[in-house]
């Protein structure tokens, strides 16, 4: 038996590639070669942080949902779980653009439906028409989807709350998450919560007030802030410490592979040079890992090449808080598409966590684009600066010109999951499964999250380590439920 290290090459130095790096030398450490190949300059995919003097700007996620462990289970083994910050309490927030005003959306607001039935109805967000018709949910029987069908998530607000809704809240809301349209995305995918609630309680109202009674912690109004957490110098240091703990010649970054073929090992092709692999991962978009698989597989490629993705950009701003007309006491705002104002919504991140700017400075993260907008991308960096200082000015009194401005565009970089999609990743994972020691990560399959992406990568080592890829399979037992 040879004494040389078994190599796997994972393709794609996003966060789930790293976190499938990680996993493998922190699981089965000097018993494998481990190489990342990224094609750009950059890791991290859409991480994306710059510190500018005193001010930390964030132009891609910047926070990580504590509620799934993934990600807070990876800072803990890194060491950074002391580093992490929660959101500031006291603003935790989000208004909704109503007709160019700005009004707070009602107390335990979650998503889709009110927890709280006094404070919506005084909400002015909606027409009194409109509230009255969300609250017939709670004398509305059991629905559900078309026979054999997966339900949109559009399908089912309309239903159980009426369009109003659907176009005033539930549309922003989710916007902001998934930057999808309503009319395509699968509920049972993305909330399926939403159709637990129906069917075990009937009403979703009813079944969210209770949930509240039987929990003992109070629904925070939109997003659920409690549960986001970040660490204190951005997102991009945990990919810096992920880099850190890896073997010195693992990252190959400008190294793009073109495509793969199984012999007795795998063959990487890059437009550098040809690599061999006793393993593969591919942890990057969908529509690239189908170019890559195409020679090898054209079926999965096909598969693969059917998830579509929406593109987008985040402007980031910096203005003197003294100068702006409404001082934020608030995490973000929201922007219905009926609204028209081209911009999906605007975070506060000086607001939203300590120690982001100096007191004085008030930092802004507008995000643009999206499947509801997709024809604003094709505009130039300067014509998406420019929308995203207009919608400041005209939201929060800003001056026109802003302390400082960056802008990071997103193309390709959020999978839209549709109607369906859950059986179409049955089909492509059961393809995929054919090849051994051979697995596919990132955010295109079961979640989009930065907890999801850990997740994934991670689960693509362990696939491959169970499969005995150090020459024993080894079987993880401390992933956490």
């Amino acid at each position: 038996m040879s004494d040389t290290p078994k190599r796997v090459v994972i393709i794609g130095g996003g966060l789930s590639g790293l976190a499938a790096a990680h996993r493998l030398h922190e699981t089965a450490p000097g018993e494998l070669e481990i190489r990342v190949l990224e094609a750009g300059t950059r890791l991290g995919g859409v991480i994306q942080t710059e510190q500018i003097d005193d001010i930390l700007l964030e132009l891609g996620p910047d926070s990580m949902i504590t509620e799934k462990p993934w990600a807070m289970d990876l800072c803990r083994r890194l060491g950074i779980d002391g580093d992490l910050i929660p959101t500031e309490a006291r603003f935790r927030k989000t208004l909704v653009v109503r007709d160019g005003e700005l009004m707070a959306l009602p107390e335990a607001f979650q998503m889709l439906a009110p927890g709280k039935i006094w404070p919506f109805l005084k909400s002015p967000i909606l027409s009194l028409r409109g509230r009255l018709r969300v609250l017939l949910d709670i004398l509305l029987p059991r629905g559900g989807p078309p026979p054999g069908g997966d339900e949109t998530l559009a399908s089912f607000v309309r239903r159980r709350f009426g369009k109003e809704l659907l176009q005033r809240l539930a549309q922003p809301l989710v916007g902001g998450i998934y930057t999808a349209d309503p009319e395509k995305l699968s509920l049972a995918t993305t909330l399926p919560r939403f159709l637990d609630l129906e069917r075990n309680d009937r009403s979703v109202i009813l079944g969210l007030r209770r949930q509240a009674r039987r929990s003992a912690a109070q629904a925070a109004s939109g997003a659920r802030f409690n549960l986001f957490t970040a660490p204190r110098l951005g997102m991009g240091s945990l990919v810096e410490k992920i880099v850190a703990q890896l073997p010195p010649g693992t990252i190959e970054k400008e190294t793009r592979a073109t495509k793969v073929r199984r012999e007795e090992r795998w063959i990487i092709e890059t437009d550098k040079e040809t690599y061999t692999a006793d393993g593969l991962i591919i942890a990057l978009p969908a529509p690239r890992a189908s170019e890559i698989l195409q020679e090898i597989d054209p079926e999965l490629a096909h598969d693969l090449a059917g998830i579509p993705y929406a593109s987008s950009a985040v402007a980031g701003l910096a203005y003197r808080r003294g100068d702006l007309r409404h001082d934020p006491d608030f995490f973000g705002i929201i922007s219905p598409v009926t609204e028209g104002r081209g911009i999906v919504a605007i975070s506060v991140p000086s607001v939203k966590f300590q120690h982001r700017a100096p007191e004085e400075i008030v930092t802004l993260r507008v995000f643009l684009g999206g499947a509801l907008a997709a024809n604003l991308l094709e505009k130039s960096d300067a014509e998406l600066l420019s929308i995203a200082r207009k919608e400041v000015t005209e939201l929060l009194g800003a001056p026109a010109e802003p302390l400082l401005e960056r802008l990071a565009r997103w193309p390709d970089s959020m999978p839209q999951y549709h109607a369906g999609h859950t059986m179409k990743v049955l089909r492509i994972e059961e393809k995929a499964a054919r090849y051994g020691k051979f697995a596919l990560a990132g955010n295109a399959y079961h979640g989009v999250g930065l907890p999801d992406a850990v997740h994934s990568g991670e689960q693509a080592a362990d696939s491959l380590l169970a499969q005995g890829i150090t020459g024993r399979p080894i079987a993880r037992q401390d992933q956490p439920a």
